[in-house]
């Protein structure tokens, strides 16, 4: 291919490869991951978990005081292939003292496993917070595009009460053309299948759809557009990076609105 050749919207191939890789617009990426990792850490040490076998992988349930007001799921990022539970717990205090339990899903990965074997795990922890309680959903990164794909399934959409999305990615066409179709690596079908914004009158829930400012172009984008599909106005955190953007479940705007609908 020639240098500067467009493969998507205005994007060469650099471009694009660029726009889909957040350590390109957060140079600091490493230092917010090891926080999650720290922050997880002490919310464990101040909430102690309990440990549960969903079936599809491990999972950690912060315990709000009884009764509580609803279960509260979140799908942790790292563009489907890295993070576990153990560093997506930072918001837990945050929620488990606004009266919400607390689950946080390990799940299986790419590229040793495919995006659908991560939408079902998802599937089946959701399946197990809802026999427990009101269902509350979120997702960072592409762990919100796999909360948003989760959303529009027959057997979870029913169940829930409200979806929060966090910097994520909705439509995988762009995706597949970057440097991480390399990986993810799934054929137009399942691209389809797997881009909520081919399926968002599925989701009956309310959602809160929140970026930060200071994330890829693509991002932005992609958040913007799939609000408008959705018929909602998204949160912007001005001044905020992709990495920065997971905490805003635990304070602000995006926390106050997804309390709003408990």
């Amino acid at each position: 291919m020639t240098p500067g050749t467009k493969i998507w919207r205005d994007y060469d191939q650099a471009g694009l490869d660029a726009a889909y890789d957040q350590r390109v617009w957060a140079k600091d990426a490493a230092d917010w991951i090891a926080r999650y990792a720290a922050d997880t850490a002490a919310a464990r040490a101040a909430h102690p978990p309990e440990v549960y076998d969903t079936g599809a992988g491990l999972l950690d349930l912060y315990r709000a005081k009884p009764p509580a007001r609803g279960i509260h799921l979140h799908v942790h990022g790292g563009a489907w292939r890295s993070l576990t539970r153990a560093d997506a717990g930072m918001a837990a205090p945050a929620l488990v003292t606004a009266g919400l339990d607390v689950a946080v899903p390990d799940f299986r990965l790419l590229p040793e496993f495919r995006l659908p074997h991560m939408v079902e795990d998802v599937v089946t922890a959701c399946l197990w917070a809802a026999a427990r309680g009101p269902l509350h959903l979120s997702g960072h990164s592409s762990g919100a595009h796999v909360a948003a794909v989760v959303a529009t399934d027959p057997r979870v959409g029913p169940l829930l009460r409200s979806v929060t999305l966090l910097s994520g990615l909705y439509d995988l066409e762009p995706a597949l053309l970057s440097a991480r179709g390399a990986y993810v690596a799934l054929d137009a079908a399942e691209a389809m299948a797997l881009s909520p914004v081919h399926h968002v009158r599925r989701i009956a829930a309310p959602v809160v759809i929140g970026y930060g400012t200071a994330e890829s172009p693509e991002f932005i984008r992609q958040s913007q557009d799939f609000a408008k599909l959705m018929g909602v106005e998204p949160i912007v955190l001005e001044g905020t990076n992709h990495f920065a953007t997971a905490y805003a479940l635990a304070e602000g705007p995006v926390h106050q609105a997804m309390l709003a609908l408990v």
